[in-house]
């Protein structure tokens, strides 16, 4: 089953951190005095924050270039203490270990910066689970866009048709299909998300092992 890879999303699939950053933003958006509407907030999950802030802006006519409004995030986001670990799905790590045993390649494709998945999988020590480390502000379209999974497949060396992505958010599930991936969505407890397009939803990664990412991965290739 060496041809078989598993694509991970972060936030939402490894941790549990979009409530947090939920309200988080409100922080910000009372400091650019707007009230963004529920429907503009799940428009841009999963993407990456030039996206978020590209539709903000645009919606409300802030003054603030996309770039000012970024550094407005990460100010205040740098002022949070983060505890990743406390907010770590403890299914994942399971999952990932059964993975690694089995010799089926990984890779992390999050559509935050950089530096915030490195300080996520240091503190989560998840680090030795993944092939590959790859962070959307590398692209110049993120998810939507399917660039970050086309490219982890290239990464790890396997056909697209031969990965399974697991994603949490809408425009995570679109960019894996646009990918023509197979797709597990994990649905959120708390924050009700349009996965629909994806081939399977589950409520948990407890539902998901390796034994069943191998027959539908033989499913898929009969």
């Amino acid at each position: 089953m060496s041809n078989l890879a598993v694509i991970f999303d972060m936030d939402g699939v490894i941790v549990d951190t979009e409530p947090i950053y939920r309200r988080y933003n409100q922080e910000i958006f009372k400091k650019l005095d707007i009230q963004v509407d529920e429907i503009t907030q799940r428009s841009y999950m999963g993407g990456t924050a030039k996206r978020k802030w590209s539709i903000i802006k645009e919606k409300y006519s802030l003054p603030q270039s996309v770039e000012e409004l970024i550094a407005l995030q990460r100010t205040i986001f740098s002022q949070k203490e983060w505890d990743y670990k406390q907010l770590l799905f403890p299914e994942v790590l399971l999952l990932l270990m059964s993975l690694k045993k089995h010799g089926i390649p990984t890779a992390l494709a999050s559509s935050s910066e950089m530096r915030r998945i490195q300080t996520v999988i240091d503190q989560c020590e998840l680090r030795d689970y993944f092939n590959e480390i790859i962070s959307g502000e590398d692209f110049e379209r993120g998810k939507p866009d399917p660039q970050i999974f086309l490219h982890a497949a290239e990464k790890m060396g396997v056909s697209v048709s031969n990965c399974i992505v697991i994603e949490d958010s809408y425009n995570g599930v679109t960019a894996a299909k646009t990918a023509n991936m197979y797709c597990i969505g994990v649905r959120h407890k708390q924050i009700s998300m349009d996965l629909s397009q994806a081939d399977r939803i589950v409520t948990s990664l407890a539902e998901v092992n390796v034994a069943k990412l191998k027959e539908l991965f033989a499913l898929r290739h009969f």
